[in-house]
């Protein structure tokens, strides 16, 4: 499990504040809030609690580059562990929406890194795999995710001295979203030759070359996927899928039988209202989206469809990287007082733009059920609240000034469901993660954490010893004089910054700005 490796020990605050969070999580109780002033090494210390607790550890922090740096860290402490890098794989993203004060819409456009894409699969398959892993993620964690019981199912297993047929292996390439190689191969890419097949992993910096004789598989090689140097043999592999969205398109016509479905009562909703031009947008698009998906089984936008391929009623919770840890998995959080609002803020924003889409014709009411996980979902979730306290159906505010669709659409759906003996209720509970431990970190925790907490523990004393600078603060008016006296004073010790001060003279307590020689 977790080896914790590093040069040096914890030190002043760090092994009181390691003891007392050790102490809580023994005696039964699970949430922590860390106090901690920049540079005292809280990240140490939570690499200490992981030690400990040895558990798949998720740690979510507010911006791309801080969990970056923190990634970083964590593999520094634990090289022989899995660490994962987790956060939105797109460097640019512009997503659909449509601003009615200016009769606006505008496109989805989005460019994806393929590098954090790989990141991001790597982390689902290593979720699925091992026990020793870290995530260190965005807000971006709420968002929806492939069913995780479909893309464990769908991963490729290839093993030596095994038969294999060809056309079998390329269908269940596509079928896993990877690509026919088109000019030079690249991620989630495969190529037959003869009897060569070469898969570049969704997963790894690796391409694999497969050598076959007739059917039988003889050589695994891994190959540089930059250079094509050989990086040895394996006897085993596991391809994952290409895509973190895989979905179940086993009954794919029923799916595609469901949109047709909503589409044409949403049509019916607007031809009643002689809303024609509407009626026709909608029909369009739908039915366009439905023909890509029937013809390639995908379409740009196909997130929107969600709820059916996820089998999901309207309101429910979508699939994310939380059902991909165990019960008792740990959560940190760092800089919880800037995390914790971006987590409440998002599924609204995300919420207020998908109901301009609804409202004004550009896509269905179902297109609101792809969502980010809401705040009091993810604190049932995390076994912060309690079920009779979530709110469900909230997707439905929606319905008085926008469609009826929705509502038929439910209702429909949640008697399918019943009879087979399910409810929206049953499904947030299957995600309840009832023994999750949670660590707030934070110079400056919010009221928040700090009433949720089990217990604050205090970490203030660096490890170095090294004391904040002296700081005055002076008042606003007449602090003119403090200055002059302290750039007097930096100059005396410092007089390699009068470079700086070229151009300037103070004469009388006056700034003058002066050119070339006095």
């Amino acid at each position: 499990m977790f080896q914790l490796q590093s040069n040096y020990k914890p030190w002043w605050d760090q092994p009181q504040a390691i003891e007392k969070i050790k102490k809580l999580f023994e005696s039964g109780k699970n949430k922590a809030t860390l106090l901690g002033a920049t540079g005292t090494g809280k990240t140490f210390t939570m690499a200490n609690m992981i030690q400990h607790i040895q558990k798949p550890t998720l740690i979510i922090s507010h911006n791309k580059t801080l969990a970056a740096q923190l990634a970083t860290e964590f593999k520094y402490f634990f090289p022989n562990n899995a660490v994962h890098y987790f956060v939105s794989y797109f460097d640019y993203y512009q997503p659909e929406s449509y601003l009615p004060a200016q009769g606006l819409y505008i496109e989805k456009e989005a460019t994806v890194n393929q590098e954090i894409e790989m990141y991001r699969l790597a982390t689902m398959a290593s979720l699925l795999t091992r026990k020793d892993v870290i995530v260190v993620a965005s807000a971006s964690s709420l968002y929806g995710l492939g069913q995780k019981r479909f893309f464990e199912e769908n991963c490729l297993q290839l093993e030596i001295s095994k038969e294999y047929n060809f056309k079998e292996l390329k269908k269940q390439l596509l079928r896993m979203q990877y690509k026919p190689i088109i000019s030079k191969i690249e991620h989630g890419m495969f190529e037959f030759k003869g009897d060569i097949l070469d898969i570049f992993s969704s997963t790894e910096k690796f391409v694999y070359r497969l050598h076959f004789n007739e059917e039988k598989l003889e050589i695994i090689e891994l190959k540089d996927s930059t250079t094509f140097e050989a990086h040895g043999t394996k006897n085993k592999i596991t391809i994952w899928p290409a895509t973190q969205f895989l979905q179940d398109i086993s009954d794919l016509d029923t799916i595609l039988e469901q949109m047709d479905a909503e589409k044409e009562l949403r049509v019916k909703e607007f031809e009643k209202q002689w809303m024609l031009v509407e009626a026709e947008r909608i029909k369009k698009r739908v039915e366009y989206d439905i023909r890509m998906i029937k013809e390639t089984w995908f379409v740009n936008g196909i997130e929107n469809y969600s709820l059916y391929f996820d089998n999901r009623l309207p309101g429910e919770p979508p699939n994310t990287i939380f059902d991909y840890f165990p019960d008792d998995f740990l959560l940190i959080v760092d800089e919880s007082h800037m995390t914790l609002p971006q987590l409440r803020a998002m599924p609204w924003g995300d919420r207020a733009r998908k109901t301009n889409l609804i409202k004004y014709w550009f896509r269905l009411p179902s297109a609101v059920d792809h969502r980010p996980l809401r705040f009091e979902e993810l604190e049932w979730i995390l076994g912060r609240k309690e079920i009779k306290d979530i709110t469900l159906d909230q997707a439905f505010d929606i319905d008085t000034n926008v469609s009826n669709t929705h509502v038929e659409i439910y209702n429909k759906y949640k008697k399918m469901k019943e009879a087979r003996g399910e409810n929206q209720l049953i499904t947030l509970i299957k995600k309840h993660k009832k023994d999750t431990k949670s660590i707030f970190l934070s110079a400056t925790p919010a009221e928040y954490e700090l009433k949720l907490a089990d217990k604050i523990v205090e970490q203030i004393i660096r490890p170095t010893g090294l004391l904040d600078p002296i700081t005055y603060v002076y008042p606003k008016s007449g602090d003119y004089a403090h200055l002059i006296v302290s750039i007097d004073t930096l100059l005396k010790k410092k007089p390699y910054l009068k470079e700086f001060m070229d151009g300037y003279s103070l004469k009388n307590g006056v700034e003058e700005v002066f050119w070339g020689d006095e």
